[in-house]
């Protein structure tokens, strides 16, 4: 079964499965269980309570690194 480096390397080539992580972890009620169900959900069994724990911990660096602030110029 998939785990957390399987999704690590999966979610930087798919944009539906980035966007509803980073919604979930984003989310200011996000729980561990929450976590632990997206994994399921998406086929990534092998996701433990302490990987989730360790993303939980990176939150606040999860949620700077993957926003684009909304006033950006391209």
């Amino acid at each position: 079964m998939a785990g957390i480096l399987d999704f690590l390397t999966d979610v930087g080539g798919d944009r539906q499965l980035s966007g509803e992580f980073m919604s979930i972890v984003a989310s200011p009620d996000c729980t561990q269980q929450d976590l632990l169900s997206f994994f399921s959900a998406n086929n990534y069994a092998d996701v433990t309570a302490a990987d989730v724990d360790k993303l939980l911990n990176q939150r606040e660096n999860l949620k700077n690194e993957f926003s684009v602030p909304g006033n950006v110029d391209y």
